[in-house]
């Protein structure tokens, strides 16, 4: 269980960096919906018991300016919470009744200072329903420039704000299909559906049953992974 944690929480915290920019909106958009996502594996070397194990589908509650993300793997539940307004991100686990609530801690896993390039291409694809625009991204440097980063990207789901330093903090959208690598494997995220509605605003609420803790902390609760 150390083990699956430890992965897990590797997952959470470039996750958490990724996608707070990713999905957090400018102020007053007048989206308010849930996109839910299919995430798969690629290339992947773990075994198929250990993949079964991995979040197979993430959900994104948004509402203008704030976002939810929920996934889960086996015994373990997650939720980033965000406020673009605050500028704030918390992460709450929730592992066979253990309820964490934590912040990371700013500038963690961050990407270096190199200014990501967004070049739109004029390919689109259908995605969820939404005619979305093929982006690529790369850092200036002859090796992304070789294989930049590919995303494909919604404008018509409220507009996006981008403030973290990540990634994707210069592109001009919602992402609808879209990737990370870490320690050698490949996590796609393609949407399957949009529902206009259906959030309210206790989504964007930490529950009183949740413990604070520090990264940190949350590390030695489980051994020092």
């Amino acid at each position: 269980m150390n083990r699956n944690f430890s992965v897990f929480l590797t997952i959470i915290f470039a996750l958490t960096i990724g996608l707070s920019a990713a999905f957090a909106q400018k102020p007053g958009s007048p989206f308010k919906g849930v996109i839910n996502y299919k995430i798969t594996y690629p290339d992947s070397k773990m075994e198929a018991s250990q993949l079964a194990m991995m979040p197979q589908s993430m959900k994104v509650l948004m509402n203008g300016n704030k976002a939810r993300i929920e996934m889960a793997m086996s015994g373990i539940n997650q939720v980033i919470i965000m406020d673009a307004d605050q500028q704030s991100t918390v992460i709450l686990i929730d592992m066979m009744g253990q309820k964490v609530a934590m912040k990371p801690n700013k500038g963690a896993d961050r990407p270096s200072g190199k200014e990501p390039v967004v070049t739109v291409t004029s390919e689109t694809k259908e995605i969820a329903g939404f005619t979305c625009k093929k982006a690529e991204i790369h850092f200036g440097d002859e090796k992304s420039k070789e294989s930049p980063m590919i995303v494909y990207y919604t404008e018509g789901i409220g507009n996006n704000k981008l403030f973290y330093d990540n990634e994707y903090r210069t592109l001009p959208g919602i992402p609808m299909e879209f990737y990370y690598k870490m320690q050698g494997m490949n996590m796609y995220m393609t949407a399957v559906s949009v529902e206009k509605g259906k959030v309210s605003g206790k989504d964007f609420e930490v529950p009183s049953d949740y413990k604070e803790m520090t990264p940190d902390q949350l590390r030695q609760m489980f051994g020092g992974n």
